[in-house]
Order: C-alpha cells, then structure tokens, then sequence
C-alpha cells in the first residue's frame, strides 16, 4: 500500500506526516534559510541521478556558508530509508535542510544543529493528456540575475518570487510561467528549465541568464546529442521565443513537458513537434533503464 512518510532529524525517525514536527524557530520556516532538492525514483525505488542532486546539495550549502550535517553517502541512504517506509512502486522525493532553530534574529551564529527533513510520497506524473496536449505558458518579467546577494544557481528555500510568477500565470489563463529577466532574456520556467527549436536548432537559455541549472536539464542536453540534436545554450529573448517551432520544459518530477502556447499565442503548429516528440520518448527509455 503506498502512502507517504517524513524522515525528520529531530526525531531521527521517518514518521507519518501527522507526526512530522519541526520548531517554528526553525530558520528554515522563519527565513527560507534552507537548501533542497527534489528527486523522482524510477526502477523500484532508486532515485534518479541521486549523485548529481547531492552533488548540487553540496554546492548549494557552499553558497549559503552551511555546511552538509551528513555525507552524501548517509543523505543518501536516508532517502532510501524513507522510500522503502512508504511502500510505494515509485516515490517523489524531496529533501530539505535548514541552518536549523534557534532565537528569532538574523545572526547564523545563533542556530544550533541543522534540520534534515525527507518527505516521500507516491510518485504522480502529469496525464498523458497533459504530455499530448502541451502547457499553455505566460512571460512574466522578473528580476532573476539582477543585484541579488543570492546566486540563482543555488537552489535554497525562498521560492517568493516563482510563486508569484507563477500566481501571475494563472491569473492570465496560463498552466506556468516562463520567467524574463531585465536584461530582456528568457531565464526558466517556474520550476523548470526552458528549450526551444529556434530556426531549427535546439537552444537553451545560457546559465548567466540567471537560472538554476536543473538536472534534468543536463541530462536532456546529452540525450540530445545522443540522437543528433545537439542543444547549445543561448540567449533567448521572447521574440526569438515567439518564433520557435517548438518549446518545451524539463524538470525532475515532469520530465519533458511540451509547450504549445505562449501568451495565448500557439507555438509553431500549436501540436507537440517531432524534436520533443523523439527526446521525450530517449528521456522515457532512460528513466525506464533504472533499476
């Protein structure tokens, strides 16, 4: 029977959510003073490209000066701990650690020993629907690259700024929102990484757009050359978009998710194109080669 668990360091037990509690002094709840990433499994409950996530864990607590309370290796089997608790085929995965609680005020120096939180629970995909109908998308001007002391490339928990873009979306009409910095540069979607079939090559924002260079990304950029559709990072600015023939998004949870309106305009013929058609079923074979 699937269901869901939560492994919290605190209690060094994966619990129920019922009985997964952390301190509302916690900075992670106060401040967004957290990192995290989030994983899908594939194959019987192994987390797909896990080394990679935790790789950019690592990077991500070097950029916000906190350092892993465990090893990778330990992180690691603690995922697999809270997976194998849930009983689920599949399992989406996220994992979260905070600087950890202590009195309410700005100073690092004041929390004690940082808080790991795994929450996993059944994997749900998009409808197959969803995959042949495409996402409806809004450009939403933000300010991703600009001035921040926070590199975008780090993946922390202060997620304000996608939520209103993403809130903005769907005000508009749209499924998400593909964000444009103030340089005028296409970034990434909400939770996404943006493609596009730009006269006829595969191109993807480069990362000094501002963007967090997701995983999926990278392994979508080697499927690609893999069956002669090599992706090379651009500037794409929403004109350059508006002409694609194809666009797509790819995260962890999603996959390959096509594209097929932007500002209530189609995308080429409106219809899923062969170029994300063919990626989408390399990118389903190599999830399907877990295990």
């Amino acid at each position: 029977m699937s269901s869901t668990k939560v492994y919290v360091s605190t209690l060094d037990a994966v619990v129920d959510p019922a009985d997964a509690k952390v301190s509302v002094f916690d900075r992670g709840f106060l401040y967004g003073d957290s990192i995290y990433e989030t994983m899908r499994t594939a194959g019987g409950g192994r987390p797909v490209e896990l080394e990679r996530h935790l790789q950019r864990l690592t990077r991500s607590g070097e950029g916000i000066f906190m350092d892993l309370p465990l090893t990778t290796d330990a992180l690691g089997e603690l995922i697999a701990r809270t997976h194998a608790a849930t009983g689920n085929d599949e399992s989406y995965v996220r994992l979260m650690i905070t600087r950890g609680a202590g009195p309410i005020g700005l100073d690092p120096r004041k929390s004690d020993a940082p808080t790991i939180v795994i929450v996993a629970q059944p994997l749900a995909l998009p409808s197959e629907e969803t995959y042949r109908r495409g996402l409806r998308t809004v450009l939403v001007h933000v300010d991703k690259a600009g001035g921040g002391l926070i590199d975008p490339g780090i993946k922390t928990g202060n997620y304000l700024s996608n939520i209103i873009a993403l809130r903005e979306a769907i005000a508009k009409g749209g499924d998400d929102a593909l964000l444009v910095t103030s340089a005028g540069e296409v970034a990434e979607g909400a939770t996404s990484n943006v493609f596009a079939v730009i006269e006829g090559e595969l191109c993807t924002p480069h990362l000094r757009a501002g963007l967090l260079a997701g995983i999926t990304r990278q392994v979508v950029r080697e499927l690609a050359a893999d069956i002669g559709h090599p992706a090379k990072e651009c500037v794409v600015r929403p004109q350059a978009l508006a002409s694609a023939s194809e666009v797509f998004l790819t995260s962890s949870v999603r996959g390959i998710m096509p594209v097929t309106a932007i500002d209530g305009t189609s995308v080429g013929a409106g219809e899923v194109g062969p170029v994300t058609t063919a990626l989408r079923a390399r990118y389903e074979a190599y999830i399907a080669s877990y295990g």
